[in-house]
């Protein structure tokens, strides 16, 4: 994942005082920096400044952002945290139209699509993101975001300014921004905490970009476009089509999240979603004569007090252990204390800026913390069960 941030009014102009609008980048920036180590950048001009906190994982010398295309007296800048899994078909497309690309990263098929054929071409994108576009020209700033909301996009719209990023600090850096919880955000975190209703930013002013909308901000103010929405059909494929067509998509959607010019690994549990990303992977690399890594995770004393339960009727070792037996994957068994948990969950609440689900959000912390010692992008079934999408 990267980290993006950014601020655009038509009432200020930022290059007047760019020493200090500079400084509030990147502070914005530096608030997220755990989300992109790698790399970051800036852009200010006299209406808008993006900030940008880069992991690097595809086109790794020629992928910093922010992004600049200029065309004639035009310039169109990008930043962009996701992952597109049709970037070749779509860079294919735009070559045929007569664009030509200085770089092999999805962000630069993005930025040119939305050049050539306008916001509308974020429904061609298969993937998950969030983004931002400022056209200097027509002076318009342009937010996106996936159609499921699996990357975040927070944003708070003074009416002088408005102001985003990937996560809710992001937004304080802001000068005269302050976190404020009203009635509204308690009944957030109280009533159906830790989750969210959709757009709730749950901070006075502060909001989300709806999942499957994109909106854009002028000197007329800020409109929100919908381009995506879940549609309920009758199913009439046979049992045999479905399971058929099921197979192909989610085997497509896993080989498609695997592109990478880095090393990926996969979660294993020994459950059946993790299995079968686990599965695909290594069948997959196998080809390429490489070996997958996976990674498991236990607490510590799990072998004297684990007692079966109906939640768990068994331990996650011993299907584990076979998984890796079958498709001869690199394993690391990883595990984890009462205390390291307990700190971890300090962590775990300024990672998400607001209360989350305690024990499973440290955990998680923690262990992806452990697998970034090894492996920098992983494929997980996490939640796959309660949430049909291979994160």
């Amino acid at each position: 994942m990267c980290g993006i941030a950014g601020f655009c009014s038509f009432k200020e102009n930022y290059s007047k005082e760019s020493a200090k609008w500079q400084e509030t980048l990147a502070n914005m920036k530096n608030s997220i920096k755990h989300r992109g180590p790698d790399e970051d950048g800036f852009m200010l001009e006299e209406h808008a400044g993006f900030a940008h906190a880069r992991l690097s994982i595809i086109d790794l010398a020629n992928g910093k952002q922010p992004m600049t295309r200029k065309i004639g007296n035009r310039s169109y800048t990008i930043i962009y945290n996701g992952e597109l899994y049709n970037t070749s078909e779509l860079r294919e497309d735009l070559e045929i139209k007569g664009w030509r690309f200085k770089t092999t990263s999805d962000t630069e098929v993005i930025l040119v699509g939305i050049i050539e054929y306008g916001n509308e071409f974020v429904k061609e994108l298969n993937g998950i993101f969030a983004f931002a576009i400022w056209d200097s020209y027509q002076e318009t700033l342009s937010i996106f975001r996936d159609r499921l909301g699996i990357k975040p996009l927070f944003y708070t719209n003074t009416g002088n300014a408005l102001i985003f990023g990937s996560e809710l600090k992001v937004l304080f850096e802001y000068p005269g921004i302050r976190p404020i919880i009203d009635k509204e955000g308690l009944c957030e975190v109280f009533g159906i905490g830790p989750a969210r209703t959709y757009g709730k930013g749950v901070f006075k002013g502060c909001k989300e970009v709806l999942p499957g909308y994109y909106n854009v901000y002028t000197r007329d103010g800020m409109k929100e476009y919908q381009y995506w929405k879940l549609v309920s059909r009758p199913h009439t494929d046979s049992y045999e089509e479905t399971v058929e067509k099921t197979a192909i998509l989610l085997k497509d959607s896993i080989i498609r999240q695997m592109i990478s010019d880095i090393p990926i690994c996969t979660f294993l549990s020994g459950g059946v979603d993790s299995s079968i990303v686990t599965a695909v992977c290594a069948s997959e690399l196998a080809k390429r004569g490489e070996q997958l890594n996976t990674f498991s995770f236990d607490f510590a004393g799990n072998d004297q007090y684990f007692k079966a339960n109906d939640f768990q009727p068994s331990r996650d070792r011993p299907y584990v252990d076979l998984m890796v037996k079958h498709f001869n994957t690199k394993h690391t068994y990883l595990e984890c204390d009462n205390f390291k948990l307990a700190d971890a969950l300090y962590k775990a609440v300024d990672a998400k800026d607001l209360p989350g689900m305690a024990d499973v959000d440290s955990s998680l912390l923690y262990f992806c913390s452990e697998v970034k010692k090894f492996n920098k992008v992983t494929l997980t079934g996490e939640c796959a069960d309660e949430y049909v999408h291979i994160c």
